[in-house]
């Protein structure tokens, strides 16, 4: 379920502002009480902030749009293979760059920081985004968290994108690490910039095994052992060649190569289903 609040027009709380009055004598607007801009920046008990009835409406055919599978959008396909994505260091742009045209719904926009959560659409097949740029707070971690658990609940694969991206562990951190590591849909990750510690891991580091990972020839993966402070850092060549990424991929080769691996990786989790879901044991 998506809720969404209507900028000063809709309110939620458990006691109005009359009763707030009698009880304690201080005088608050139902904004201040409950109003959008308090559920989408600190409690986080909204998806999406509009600011009018025509911009709900809109944002509620968006989602309806967006994981119907009854009347999918014409694709053309000679336009949508492009390659668009560039060198940058804005993971937003580089996820408006994979994802199909006007096809991005943003969940929880305003909503912690560090991490930016998208419903979209590669290829005409649906997918999750998450592109981690800065310190991921605890909101950040938390809204990643309950974006992960919602893409596993409706079927929807994740795409992982780390730019520079770090952060400090925390209970928010470990709520979404756990989501990403017992998630069963398909994990795709892409690495575009420096990933360190913690938050290269809970982004679906390789020892929350992505099905794919790739990189950019400038990405690097920062480690530090929290015993003895040493430092370890790899760039896109050396972690491929220890196998910490599948391969290292050119900006301009990103959408179709991300496009193939989704096909990829839903085939072979929909064989693994089908096959059972005990695993192999490897002495």
């Amino acid at each position: 379920v998506s809720t969404q609040s209507t900028g000063d027009i809709g309110s939620l709380y458990l006691a109005g502002p009359p009763l707030g009055k009698a009880a304690t004598g201080e005088e608050v607007t139902a904004e201040e009480l409950g109003g959008a801009d308090l559920h989408c920046r600190e409690s986080g008990s909204t998806d999406y902030y509009v600011t009018g009835y025509e911009e709900a409406i809109q944002t509620v055919r968006n989602i309806v749009h967006l994981h119907s599978e009854l009347f999918p959008a014409p694709i053309d396909w000679d336009s949508k293979l492009q390659e668009r994505c560039s060198f940058t260091a804005d993971v937003d742009q580089v996820s408006v760059d994979i994802a199909d045209d006007g096809s991005l719904l943003k969940f929880k926009e305003f909503f912690g920081k560090g991490v930016q959560c998208y419903f979209a659409k590669l290829g005409g097949m649906k997918i999750g985004i998450l592109a981690g740029q800065g310190e991921i707070d605890n909101k950040g971690a938390l809204k990643a968290s309950n974006f992960v658990q919602i893409c596993q609940q409706t079927g929807i694969p994740l795409l992982f994108i780390q730019g520079d991206v770090t952060t400090t562990f925390s209970r928010e951190l470990a709520s979404l690490m756990r989501s990403v590591a017992v998630a069963t849909v398909p994990k795709i990750t892409l690495m575009t910039g420096n990933a360190t510690g913690h938050a290269y891991l809970a982004m679906c580091g390789g020892g929350l095994l992505p099905d794919l990972s790739y990189q950019w020839p400038g990405a690097r993966v920062t480690c530090s052992d929290d015993v003895s402070n040493d430092v370890t850092s790899m760039d896109a060549w050396e972690c491929s060649a220890n196998m910490v990424c599948d391969d290292v991929i050119l900006p301009s080769e990103t959408r179709e190569t991300l496009r193939r691996s989704l096909l990829v990786a839903r085939a072979f989790r929909n064989s693994v289903l089908r096959s059972g879901t005990n695993s192999v044991l490897k002495f």
